[in-house]
């Protein structure tokens, strides 16, 4: 019989589970989106709820939590790795995942951006390469809105309040190019993304320390720079390659940039590694997919989404919690693309 309630009556979840026949503590489990209930039940309780007008209390304990994620661009195997990682992150901890990219953000993350956020009732915010400045943190404090940046591509120095997640690159870029002095390179070249990013700038910064440590000086001529892009990785290889003298060994700030100077040393038929070694950062999926497979500097990726994803639930429910930054190990990874300078080459 059909529910003829009033203006001032609320219809029960009782009279809900009654109307589609099932216990009441099934119909609360689809009304809290539990997964642990057959499709036909849920359709079953959900129509009942519709046809008898039935709106759930919003009460907190009810109420899924969510984690919102931005990224810059989603069409990376790095976003991709970093996004699996906060995905398992999220379901450990019984919370939805929503995602969003950059092509839906286009000028930038924006206050009312942040408020539409807030105003979900999101837990918080991870933004995964994106530039952040000291307005994010003050409109994150007046919104109560917690975020946390993994490898902000820029971050202003005054920016208090977000915890910023990244690799050890100054690390990763002098254990990369150590790995390069070490079978002999003296001439090693440097793809060096965009000059305005942070971590590329980290890892070339420890390229120039490796270099300064074995007494071996810098060529300007042998640094370049230009945005993350595989045909940038290939037209700045192809630079490289071009000089009088040219770089026995490249080291690549991304994987995508690697890939570049694989496909432009095969344009010119230059042997790798014969002929030339290339040494990676980030170690994504794709480092293994080449030919050769590229050694590579490894970014836990994967814990680096996780560890945004449990910080920001904890800083969450307890704002004072785990505000300072976190710095995740990288490790060389050693493949095909290295090889010990061929003694035809000029060592100085």
């Amino acid at each position: 019989m059909a529910h003829s309630g009033t203006q001032g009556e609320r219809v029960t979840l009782k009279e809900v589970a009654e109307r589609a026949g099932v216990s009441l503590a099934t119909a609360s489990k689809v009304m809290n989106g539990r997964a642990d209930v057959k499709q036909a039940t849920r359709e079953t309780v959900s129509r009942a709820a519709r046809d008898l007008g039935y709106h759930p209390k919003r009460r907190e304990s009810e109420r899924r939590r969510s984690v919102l994620l931005h990224f810059d661009t989603l069409t990376s195997p790095y976003s991709l790795q970093v996004l699996e990682g906060a995905e398992q992150a999220a379901h450990r901890a019984g919370v939805d995942l929503l995602v969003v990219s950059g092509d839906q953000t286009a000028k930038g993350l924006s206050r009312a951006w942040m408020a539409d956020a807030a105003g979900r009732g999101v837990e918080g915010v991870v933004l995964v390469t994106t530039p952040i400045g000291s307005q994010h943190a003050r409109w994150s404090k007046d919104l109560s809105l917690p975020l946390i940046a993994i490898d902000p591509v820029s971050i202003a120095p005054d920016v208090d309040g977000i915890v910023a997640i990244s690799a050890t690159n100054w690390e990763g870029g002098s254990s990369a190019v150590q790995h390069l002095l070490e079978l002999g390179h003296r001439r090693i070249g440097v793809l060096g993304g965009p000059e305005d990013s942070v971590p590329a700038r980290q890892r070339v910064q420890g390229y120039h320390s490796a270099l300064a440590q074995a007494g071996v000086t810098v060529d300007p001529s042998l640094v370049e720079h230009s945005s993350f892009s595989y045909e940038d990785g290939q037209a700045v290889a192809a630079r490289l390659m071009q000089l009088p003298e040219p770089p026995t060994a490249i080291f690549a700030v991304a994987d995508t940039l690697a890939v570049g100077a694989l496909r432009e040393a095969r344009r010119q038929q230059i042997e790798v590694p014969d002929q030339l070694s290339v040494v990676s950062f980030d170690d994504t999926m794709i480092a293994q997919w080449t030919h050769p497979q590229l050694t590579a500097v490894r970014q836990p990726l994967f814990s680096m989404g996780q560890v945004a994803v449990e910080r920001l639930l904890a800083l969450s429910s307890d704002p004072g919690l785990f505000a300072h930054p976190f710095k995740l190990e990288t490790q060389l990874i050693t493949r095909e693309s290295t090889a010990p300078v061929r003694s035809t080459h000029p060592a100085g």
